[in-house]
């Protein structure tokens, strides 16, 4: 009786072990670990092979990509204030949210700076209210449409991005971008707040090389909570 136990603990612990073992999938957001310095390295899988991963770092051209072992790779870490959406090539992801779970960005002055160049000052009343954090991939070679829909007409919420987006710098703390679209309701003069409320929407472009995306759902002066469907269109 006792060797009919023996054999059954092992056998739990065995399969406890297998299923603990991380998997991985092209398209997947990864560090690596560079064993000559011990540090690790953001990148993408860009597909499986049989001797390991073929990634493509981020910052680095195509001819640093590198086949690697998965006893050096780890999920990204995740970026405190700025989830992160999973793009799919040819697909539209659509997650959800509400205002209330961001926060106010009392310093817009950055936004308008020549380095970024997001929007006049003059239109800062239209991101004045509770901002939501969000990124994702840009590939080369792509087209990113990125589309904010409020539930409530009533609630007045609009979308900015930012690619070449680096996680040590988020705003208002960021210095400059490859290029900053901005989207919110048309005036001139003083804004109509009394208008609903209708979805916006930017694009952004990447030729010979990726980039991360950075992208804020913001609501105008005064909006400090509105359900919202985000969508991230990739072609």
């Amino acid at each position: 009786m006792k060797p009919f136990v023996l054999i059954l603990f092992l056998g739990f612990v065995f399969t406890s072990t297998t299923w603990a073992v991380p998997t991985y999938k092209e398209g997947d957001r990864v560090e690596v670990l560079e064993l000559k310095d011990g540090k690790y390295y953001s990148g993408v899988i860009k597909k499986i092979q049989k001797d390991g991963f073929l990634i493509h770092y981020d910052g680095y051209a195509d001819s640093f990509d590198e086949v690697v072992v998965s006893d050096r790779l780890k999920s990204m870490s995740q970026i405190e204030g700025v989830s992160f959406i999973q793009s799919e090539k040819r697909k539209a992801v659509t997650v959800t949210g509400n205002l209330n779970s961001g926060h106010i960005m009392e310093d817009l002055e950055w936004a308008e700076s020549s380095s970024m160049a997001c929007w006049p000052g003059i239109r800062n009343i239209e991101f004045e209210g509770k901002q939501v954090f969000y990124w994702t991939d840009l590939p080369k070679k792509s087209e990113l449409k990125i589309t904010v829909k409020p539930k409530d007409p009533k609630k007045r919420i609009n979308l900015y991005a930012f690619s070449g987006f680096d996680p040590k710098y988020i705003p208002p703390k960021v210095y400059g971008a490859v290029s900053c679209e901005a989207s919110h309701p048309t005036w001139i003069g003083q804004p109509d707040f009394s208008k609903p409320s209708e979805p916006q929407s930017v694009e952004l472009r990447a030729v010979g090389n990726p980039y991360r995306v950075f992208i804020a759902v913001s609501g105008a002066k005064d909006a400090l909570d509105g359900e919202y469907e985000l969508i991230i269109d990739l072609k």
